[in-house]
């Protein structure tokens, strides 16, 4: 499959990056936890998530970062360069649940030399979005370095 690449010349604010959903199975979710060291038993154990209040096991932090810089990176193509991300978790994603992931760009601009190591590079500011059929999961700002058309790299 052919990847794709963004140019920071080619992106405007407001530009939608696209969305995908995907069915959230305990298997999936409990490979998520354990592949990012997190044994608690709410992201691979039914009974105890429902003893917590959960309809089913949940979908851990780390896995949800993954998910949403996901949608970033399969928009900026390889030469994008994830630099900077702030989370938000506003409710819960179960085993079950259909996660539908959503993004824009809500700010293009070069680093500034106060911006350390952001300085001359050519960023862009993401907002994306996760919700399940019950309401808004978590969310990202997520700041990408992009390659130039002149050639001046992301990185």
């Amino acid at each position: 499959m052919p990847q794709n690449m963004v140019y920071w010349e080619d992106v405007v604010e407001g530009q939608d990056i696209g969305s995908y959903s995907m069915q959230m199975t305990a298997v999936k979710i409990s490979g998520g936890a354990w592949a990012t060291r997190d044994s608690n038993p709410i992201h691979h154990d039914k009974d105890f998530a429902q003893r917590a209040q959960q309809k089913n096991v949940i979908v851990n932090i780390m896995h949800a970062e993954g998910i949403l810089s996901r949608l970033a990176t399969d928009w900026s193509g390889p030469e994008g360069d994830l630099k900077k991300t702030r989370f938000n978790i506003e409710g819960n994603c179960c085993a079950g649940d259909t996660m539908t992931v959503s993004g824009n760009v809500i700010r293009k601009w070069i680093g500034g030399e106060d911006e350390g190591y952001l300085s001359g590079l050519h960023l862009v500011e993401l907002q994306i979005n996760s919700v399940t059929q019950d309401g808004p999961f978590c969310n990202a700002q997520i700041t990408m370095a992009l390659p130039t058309r002149a050639g001046e790299g992301s990185r």
